[in-house]
């Protein structure tokens, strides 16, 4: 005899546990080949930046590949060549230099020279991380006049100059500002600029940077 009634036992409450103790049973999800592959290379630039700066561009793939945790030939997977490894580098700051000064960007302020305000805060501020760039032992001054970095040092200059001149203000009055910051920048830490000095700089480049 046929039974018309319809089957509930997948949504009876007492399957429940059978089905989660199959889920449970279940392998764990593996993390994705690629996102091991970008800790890996993160890992290897994190390494490389910190080598360089302690030891300088001479310090050996073999070293930095230590200092990462990762063997000489996971390194060179990654970047076959060391101008690829440099070159990764001077990119990654860059884009993290231009990060931070957009990040301070108050998109409040109604008048020309919004960017410029922030490039002068993220370079002259106390304790600034995005004036490193401009230190003496940073990676865009060990590495930036090395061959083959041209190109990149170019790129960046021009994106600088095509975002600076898109704020509205002069431009004349826009590159003093930008230099003296970054000048600024590099005697931070330094007996030429005391943190009082500091202080008048910075507030003094904000007034410069603020519209007629």
């Amino acid at each position: 005899m046929d039974n018309d009634e319809p089957d509930d036992r997948a949504d009876d409450p007492a399957g429940a546990p059978a089905d989660a103790a199959r889920a449970d049973a279940r392998p764990a999800a593996q993390p994705a080949p690629q996102r091991d592959k970008e800790r890996t290379r993160a890992a290897i630039l994190d390494a490389a930046a910190l080598m360089i700066v302690e030891h300088g561009s001479g310090v050996s793939l073999a070293d930095i590949a230590r200092r990462a945790g990762v063997s000489k030939g996971a390194l060179t997977h990654h970047f076959p060549h060391r101008l690829e490894l440099e070159k990764a580098l001077v990119r990654r700051s860059n884009e993290q230099f231009w990060a931070d000064v957009h990040a301070l960007v108050d998109l409040s302020e109604n008048r020309p020279g919004k960017l410029l305000r922030a490039y002068v805060r993220a370079l002259t501020a106390p304790d600034s991380r995005a004036a490193e760039i401009f230190s003496p032992s940073s990676l865009l001054t060990v590495l930036g006049d090395r061959p083959g970095m041209e190109e990149l040092v170019d790129e960046d200059a021009a994106r600088w100059r095509e975002a600076l001149s898109a704020d509205g203000f002069d431009p004349a009055q826009a590159l003093v500002v930008r230099l003296a910051s970054e000048g600024l920048a590099m005697n931070m830490g330094t007996p030429y600029a005391t943190e009082e000095e500091r202080e008048l700089a910075h507030a003094r480049l904000l007034e410069l940077a603020e519209p007629r």
